[in-house]
């Protein structure tokens, strides 16, 4: 009896795996040693603790230390190899390619400097370049099967934020309304964990809070009040990133009409996003609305710290890690291209340690986008 199933259609694999080796030759690399969880799971359709080759040339080889049956029934590869210990990598290597390659890439954004050096003297006279901004740019753009998992998840999440505004009310405090959220996706396909690829970023996959409450920071459901809840959604490894406000009774004025904005510069802000722009080109149109609404001051970003900062996106790509490029941001010239999956998040500065936001998942189309979150992009009011 099968025990694992394959999740990525062997097509898809194949896919990916020759667009990676498009760019391995671009790079004049002989091939490429896929090390990092995530990275794995696109090239290969499992995430079991193994070592993926990819040769500029022909098919690749997955050498497996654990756990070998598994990878075998997930995987949409046609060479899987039991590794026993990873000093035989040069060796399966050279068993399947004829020779060491002199070139190649590894992941070395996230592959700490210790074990980069011990891959060095593993695989002596052989040099290393970083292959981590090619497997990113093939990444960013999102196939149909991919939209597909990120649309089923969409779906879940909508249920998420409607359950939420169903009982509020009901709930003693914003933990209490968590634990509801968290209890009904996890019932719905929320793989609970999620990917960061880096170790500084930080996230919660359900987190609320109460603006401004009975008491500011109690978070305590008060009669008046708004309430911000965020979900980081995690369906068959891919990720949504989704913020809405839930307006109580009758929050105070400042507060409604600072969410307002927020909506209205969201709203402005999708509106602008298409192919052929630059994310920073769309940093400072966005900068330009804000200015506009009267928020030049007010608008920031939320850092993959999971903090408001002037410095941080606004907005960034997802996909099997949380948080992907192309960023939002004034630094970088990435060209939005169709198929890209962002996320848009503003946060708006309303005082001195008060900050709201509101964040959706759009698809970028050939003349402009779509919406991929199904939850209204909208302040959702109960009375």
């Amino acid at each position: 009896m099968t025990r694992w199933q394959r999740l990525v259609p062997p097509e898809e694999i194949s896919r990916r795996i020759h667009a990676l080796q498009g760019k391995i030759k671009n790079c004049a690399l002989e091939g490429a040693l896929i090390i990092h969880r995530a990275d794995l799971f696109y090239f290969t359709g499992t995430s079991q603790n193994a070592f993926l080759f990819i040769p500029a040339h022909g098919e690749p080889v997955l050498m497996v230390k654990k756990y070998f049956p598994r990878a075998l029934e997930e995987c949409s590869i046609d060479n899987v190899v039991e590794l026993r210990s990873v000093k035989e990598i040069p060796d399966l290597i050279k068993a399947h390619l004829g020779y060491i390659p002199k070139a190649l890439g590894v992941e070395m954004d996230v592959l700490p400097y210790r074990e980069l050096d011990f891959y060095r003297s593993l695989l002596h006279g052989t040099e290393f370049s970083d292959i981590s901004p090619a497997i990113l740019a093939i990444r960013a753009v999102k196939h149909p099967w991919e939209v597909n998992q990120l649309q089923k998840a969409a779906m879940a999440s909508s249920k998420c934020f409607q359950l939420a505004a169903d009982i509020a009310h009901k709930v003693r405090g914003a933990m209490e309304l968590v634990s509801e959220i968290q209890k009904l996706a996890r019932k719905l396909g929320h793989g609970a964990r999620l990917r960061l690829r880096h170790h500084k970023d930080r996230a919660l996959p359900f987190n609320s809070k109460v603006l401004p409450g009975p008491k500011p920071g109690s978070g305590k459901i008060g009669i008046d009040c708004m309430i911000q809840i965020d979900i980081k959604w995690m369906f068959n490894g891919y990720h949504l990133d989704e913020t809405r406000l839930i307006s109580m009774g009758r929050p105070p004025g400042y507060l409604m009409q600072a969410a307002e904005a927020l909506v209205q510069l969201h709203d402005l802000m999708i509106g602008q996003v298409k192919p052929g722009i630059s994310m920073a080109s769309l940093y400072r149109h966005t900068r330009a609305m804000a200015q506009s609404l009267g928020l030049a001051e007010s608008i920031v970003g939320m850092g993959f710290d999971g903090y408001p900062s002037v410095l941080a996106p606004l907005g960034h790509g997802v996909g099997l890690e949380l948080y992907e490029p192309p960023v939002i941001s004034q630094v970088d010239e990435t060209l939005i291209l169709p198929n890209m999956i962002l996320t848009i998040k503003p946060v708006l500065i309303v005082k001195p340690g008060l900050s709201i936001c509101i964040a959706s998942l759009i698809r970028i189309t050939r003349n402009g986008n779509e919406m991929i979150s199904r939850a209204p992009a909208r302040i959702i009011e109960k009375l």
